[in-house]
């Protein structure tokens, strides 16, 4: 296998796994569970930051900020915005079908909610799941402008990025919540950290070929090891991105152990062809399985009782889940038109007839440039 195959795959399977935990811990039955719940309370220090973590390792330099930005609203935002139009259109539709009695009025409420959640910069109300996208939007745009204030001339560029860190400090400390805006300084260091990671890997250790080496064992034994003296001494390790429960000192110290833990777990998966397989699937899906699997869930609570202890029963179903995610994630892919709005326009092969909406005078303009569309006829 060749050194970038490796890279891509690891990296995938990686963000599989971390897309996969941060599903399960939705459903309410883990609480039947306590070896589930005690994993969950370990996996809160790298499910999320493996997912950002890998994201800041291959963070490309190649565009400019205008261009990143584009294409980052076109792989990002676009499809945020797609989500959240199309699961109000399904639980409109669940409310109709579930509802002893289903009103206008009812309905009206769920449109009406949209227009309030984007006021009030906050779609919770719809999914708790989409500050994760947002964030992670939000983060890249920040270390991209962090990159280009980097890169200017001195002095301006230390008098621009004290004013940056300033402003993080700023975020960091009195958490503004709209758009999720308070998110930013978390994200940032992460991502940060495995860009920087990328680099120095490069220079030093040989590029991806680290991940693979015998050094790596270290990384486990070191987080185990701390987990089990934090628990002896009875030391505070409550450690929650999404609820803000962060210390930016030896618990990202211990988070990063996890997430080299998690990196050197996927270098046997990968050898693993099913498992590999659909790991990396869920990782290309990654968004899809955020956006669509608590509405999925929330029918499971309609159809099943998932009050009662079944393991069987409550396996199949997450499973399924999963999977019915990736399924519309592969639908959705073939639906032409609708899938301009689901998709980053790149990843598409496109026929001439979304190619001509495309080149209209009132949407061209947003495309970005390097996205030659005479190229992907099909």
């Amino acid at each position: 296998m060749k050194e970038n195959d490796k890279r891509i795959l690891i990296f995938d399977i990686a963000k599989g796994i971390s897309i996969i935990l941060m599903t399960i811990g939705r459903y309410d039955f883990i609480n039947m569970y306590p070896y589930l719940m005690q994993f969950q309370e370990v996996a809160l220090f790298f499910r999320m930051p493996t997912f950002i973590f890998v994201s800041g390792y291959l963070f490309s330099e190649r565009l400019n900020f205008k261009r990143f930005l584009y294409h980052k609203i076109d792989s990002l935002l676009k499809p945020l915005i797609s989500f959240i139009l199309s699961l109000t259109l399904l639980n409109i539709i669940f409310y109709a079908i579930v509802s002893d009695v289903a009103t206008f009025n009812g309905v009206l409420g769920l449109i009406a909610n949209l227009a309030r959640y984007f006021y009030h910069g906050s779609f919770d109300g719809i999914y708790v799941s989409f500050w994760f996208i947002l964030a992670l939007f939000l983060g890249q745009v920040t270390l991209k402008g962090f990159l280009e204030i980097k890169g200017l001339n001195k002095p301006l560029n230390y008098r621009l990025l004290i004013a940056f860190f300033v402003v993080l400090f700023v975020l960091n400390s009195i958490k503004i919540k709209f758009y999720w805006t308070e998110y930013i300084p978390i994200f940032f260091t992460y991502l940060l950290i495995g860009y920087s990671f990328q680099k120095i890997s490069k220079r030093f250790l040989n590029g991806t070929s680290f991940f693979y080496s015998k050094i790596m064992i270290v990384f486990p034994i070191l987080f185990f090891i701390s987990i089990f003296i934090m628990n002896q001494l009875n030391i505070k390790i409550n450690f929650s991105l999404g609820g803000l429960e962060f210390n930016f000192h030896y618990l990202l110290v211990l988070s990063l152990l996890g997430v080299f833990t998690v990196l050197y777990l996927c270098r046997y998966i990968e050898k693993i062809p099913i498992l590999n397989s659909f790991l990396v699937y869920c990782s290309k899906a990654s968004f899809y399985i955020l956006a669509f699997h608590i509405f999925i869930k929330d029918v499971y609570y309609v159809l099943f009782d998932l009050k009662t202890y079944n393991p069987v029963l409550h396996t199949l179903l997450f499973i399924s889940n999963i999977i019915l995610c990736c399924l519309i994630y592969r639908f959705l892919q073939r639906v032409p038109f609708v899938r301009i709005i689901f998709y980053p326009i790149k990843v598409i092969v496109l026929n001439k007839d979304e190619i001509r909406l495309l080149k209209s005078k009132y949407i061209n303009r947003f495309i970005p440039k390097d996205i030659f569309l005479d190229i992907v006829v099909r």
